[in-house]
This record gives C-alpha cells, sequence and structure tokens, in this order.
C-alpha cells in the first residue's frame, strides 16, 4: 500500500495502479486499509483518464462507509464524483446482507445473500449457528453472493451469523438472527432436610418392655439388716450407760445398766 501511494505521488500511475491490483488480490488487508486502496485506485483511474473504473471504485468505497470522507490527495473532480454517485441512491448505496429461515423442499435452512453491493466487492458468504442441545457450532461457506446451511428437522437454533467477505477473509458485511431454543426442563424441587431433632422436644413415652428379670440375690441385704441393728445396739448401750452412771452416786463400785 505504501508503495502504490508513493507511485502516485510520483505520477507513475501504471506502476501505481499495478501494486493496487496486487494488493486487492493476494494482500491481508484491513477493512480500514480496504477502504484506502479503492479510494486512492479510484483517484489513480481518474489520473489515467478511466472515468469509469473510477466510479467504480468510489461505489466500492460508498459501499463501505457511506459517511466515508475521502483524503486530502482527492482533486476536487473526485469528490464531485464521489458526492454525485451518493445522491444518485439517496445518500446510501443500500448495500444490505439478508439472514433469514427458509423451507426449501420441505426442510429448514438459514440462507443468507447480500443485495446491492458493486462488482468484485464480496468473494464469499460465511454461515455459523449454534445449534441445540449442547450449543454446537455449524458452518458453511459458499462463493458468492448467496449462502444456504440446512438445519435438523426440527429446525431449532440459538443463533445464526453471516459474514460477506473478500477473497482474503476481510470481513465487510455482517448480520445475525437469533433463533429459537427449546425450554430446559425445570429443574427438580430442592430436597428438603427432615427436621432436626429439637432440645424442648417432649419425650415419647414407650411403654415397659417386656424382658426377663433376672433373680436378684438377698442375703446381702439381711447381713446389712443385722449390721445396722448390732450397730444400733451397742451406741443405744453406750448412751444408756453413760445415762445411768451418771445417776448413780460417786462412792462405791460402779455400776453398769443395760
Amino acid at each position: 500500500m505504501d508503495d502504490a501511494i508513493a507511485s502516485y505521488e510520483d505520477a507513475d500511475f501504471r506502476s501505481a495502479l499495478r501494486t493496487f491490483n496486487l494488493a486487492a488480490r493476494d494482500a491481508d488487508l484491513s477493512f480500514e486499509e480496504l477502504l484506502l486502496l479503492f479510494e486512492m485506485r479510484a483517484l489513480v483511474h481518474h489520473a489515467m483518464g478511466n472515468q469509469a473504473a473510477m466510479l467504480r471504485d468510489l461505489e466500492r468505497v460508498g459501499a463501505l462507509d457511506p459517511s466515508h470522507q475521502l483524503g486530502e490527495l482527492a482533486p476536487p473532480p473526485v469528490r464531485k464524483a464521489f458526492d454525485e454517485v451518493l445522491e444518485a441512491r439517496g445518500g446510501t448505496l443500500g448495500v444490505e446482507l439478508v439472514i433469514e429461515e427458509q423451507v426449501l423442499d420441505a426442510k429448514p435452512f438459514i440462507v443468507a445473500r447480500v443485495e446491492n453491493v458493486p462488482k468484485d466487492l464480496v468473494h464469499h458468504i460465511g454461515l455459523q449457528c449454534r445449534v441445540p442441545p449442547d450449543g454446537r457450532i455449524m458452518a458453511q461457506t459458499a462463493q458468492g453472493y448467496r449462502a444456504r446451511m440446512a438445519l435438523a428437522e426440527s429446525g431449532a437454533y440459538e443463533r445464526c451469523t453471516a459474514t460477506a467477505e473478500t477473497r482474503r477473509g476481510t470481513v465487510l458485511f455482517r448480520a445475525s438472527l437469533d433463533g429459537t431454543r427449546p425450554a430446559a426442563p425445570a429443574p427438580p424441587p430442592p430436597a428438603v432436610p427432615p427436621p432436626s431433632p429439637s432440645v424442648f422436644q417432649m419425650p415419647e413415652y414407650k411403654g415397659p418392655v417386656d424382658q426377663p428379670t433376672a433373680k436378684k440375690k438377698k442375703w446381702p441385704w439381711f447381713v446389712a439388716a443385722a449390721a445396722v441393728v448390732v450397730a444400733g445396739g451397742v451406741t443405744a448401750g453406750v448412751v444408756l450407760s453413760k445415762r445411768s452412771s451418771q445417776a448413780q452416786p460417786a462412792a462405791g463400785g460402779v455400776t453398769v445398766n443395760w
């Protein structure tokens, strides 16, 4: 591109045209670079006296960007011709990329086509569709101004995109179409955990359980009762002996009464 512009500025128009044509055919140009190429090539055609070729390139500029302003290198006749091209089409060249559903031979298709496009601007149409249930991508490319892609029998798709591209794959126009996706099944209701036992919960009454009762030994209780009786008798005897001894006169022998 730089070499072609330099050749134009040096008035080497044949070399400039040859280099621009080579770039248009084989170079990986961005959208902005392609727009500049058509503008500069229109200037070359004007300088070489080829008005028809100049108008075709100006139409390409207007198709890509109707609001484009020509650069400083454009002479007044080229500017006037560009304005006339746009005015003749109502301020726009009316280029449109259409994407839609169609039924062909009782089968569902997605069809894309570009309309009112200048010659040799679009090389091929690309189609991409995301389809349920797993969201996989289906793609189709067709050379020319029209492409179509078959869908599943249900015709369901999530979203389809169409692109109009140059030979090297520069996207010139883009359109998309939102589709229909089968409703996802309702999620199951959340599991409700069983209520945890409360510390204030009333105890549940359970009846007696009929189980065989082990036979208890009774003789330890007899021994313990006898020991209590003996101990009680000794204690009582001591108390009584103390009380009896206090009741007797101090003189004479010691008498113990039970």
